[in-house]
């Protein structure tokens, strides 16, 4: 951060480097588990970075994001606050291009806010990464996130005092050759006031990904990652060829089930890591041991 930047911040109102690293480790994981679901929506490739943790004063945040831009506040419970939520249109349009089945227009995104038709999918976009956000929050406060306003304009909508200190967590976002960032404003008010749980939580005190565990099972146990499951008859199955389509009659955005040594424990997102077949645990079997 720039001296004029920390100028801006009261002493009083700004956070340590102890509660910005926290801050910084809580959310190290959720790049790579968000850009995994994203790519697996898409089904295009999505790199996703964490670009920085900052902080400054809530007023030089939204004057220096360009305008317009897709801006959600968020209500979190039970942490009793707001969160700001801002999505460059630069990287959002060639996300809801691929969504509404393009992805090879290279022409800049247009200089205006989304459409009617984009909103959906635009808050599409939001609710998953919300998930995963909820997920990396789990082991410090279980947070249940909505969407209580969404602008064009952030310098308009009055969420908290122009003078008031904030952390950024920045997000970069790659799809082929178009580029642009997530931002996560949280009020540093709403981190005091649980600074205890999060420098407990494991994932600050080791950190490990909390979106990542696997439960505890004994070394050598099979995992068997199961995406869908359907009945064929005899004649049918002795006629199978390569190249036939077995469709079955799971939606195809359920999630897949991993099971632990024969039974289910995670409902999961299949996707890719590193070059190799990957799946993210997002809740729960029904019927397993939370």
């Amino acid at each position: 951060m720039g001296r004029e930047a920390m100028r801006d911040i009261p002493r009083s109102d700004a956070l340590s480097s102890g509660q910005l690293q926290s801050v910084q480790t809580l959310h190290e994981g959720l790049p790579r588990v968000f850009g995994t679901a994203l790519s697996t929506v898409l089904r295009n490739p999505v790199e996703v970075s964490l670009a920085g943790v900052d902080q400054l004063a809530y007023g030089k945040f939204v004057h220096g994001l360009e305008e317009p831009s897709y801006f959600s506040v968020l209500k979190a419970d039970p942490l009793g606050d707001r969160l700001m939520l801002d999505i460059d249109l630069a990287i959002l349009y060639p996300i809801l291009d691929r969504l509404l089945g393009g992805g090879h227009a290279d022409e800049p995104s247009p200089r205006r806010p989304p459409s009617d038709i984009e909103l959906p999918l635009a808050a599409r976009v939001v609710r998953l990464f919300l998930e995963d956000l909820r997920q990396a929050w789990q082991s410090v406060l279980p947070l249940r996130f909505e969407v209580v306003q969404v602008g064009s304009h952030p310098r308009l909508l009055r969420v908290v005092p122009s003078d008031e200190t904030v952390v950024v967590v920045g997000f970069a976002l790659m799809i082929g050759n178009r580029q642009g960032m997530m931002r996560l404003c949280l009020p540093c008010r709403a981190i005091r006031q649980i600074d205890a749980k999060l420098r407990s939580s494991p994932a600050a005190a080791s950190g490990d990904d909390p979106t990542t565990e696997a439960g505890d099972c004994s070394p050598g146990a099979e995992a068997v990652v199961t995406l869908a499951t359907t009945s064929i008859a005899a004649n049918e199955l002795r006629n199978l060829r390569v190249g036939d389509i077995i469709v079955t009659e799971t939606a195809a955005d359920s999630p897949a089930v991993v099971s632990i040594d024969g039974e289910p424990k995670f409902r999961a997102k299949p996707g890719a890591c590193d070059g190799h077949k990957a799946v993210v645990l997002s809740s729960p079997s029904p019927g397993s041991p939370s």
